[in-house]
């Protein structure tokens, strides 16, 4: 859902704007996808319920969010972000500090998961 959201309002600002690609992919919020897909192949790997995120890229959802409604992206779309932000704000609430391991972040487990490695 987060994938179809951001290439949406990204595909929209390409054909709506006339902005340089580097600002297109700001508020599309696509600078977001490539850390999320290397954390998707680590958490698989390492047998995660999901991929994990950092608060403070939420706003590259927000972004994405925003300029859908602005540039008129589909309607099922715009529901999916909102509904996305709102998942978002609700885990938000809960989130749990990380700490650097030999350069790697690393979260505290709320409960046991599979071994990695």
């Amino acid at each position: 859902m987060l994938t179809r959201v951001i290439e949406h309002a990204r595909q929209c600002l390409e054909a709506e704007s006339s902005a340089d690609p580097q600002t297109l992919r700001n508020a599309s919020g696509a600078e977001l996808l490539p850390m999320l897909y290397a954390r998707a192949g680590a958490a698989i790997a390492c047998g995660a319920e999901g991929v994990p995120m950092l608060v403070r890229e939420i706003r590259h959802v927000e972004a994405a969010v925003v300029n859908l409604e602005t540039y008129g992206g589909h309607e099922t779309v715009l529901c999916e972000g909102h509904t996305l932000l709102e998942r978002f704000a609700a885990l938000a609430e809960h989130a749990r500090t990380g700490r650097t391991v030999e350069g790697i972040l690393r979260l505290p487990r709320s409960t046991p998961q599979a071994p990695c490695g």
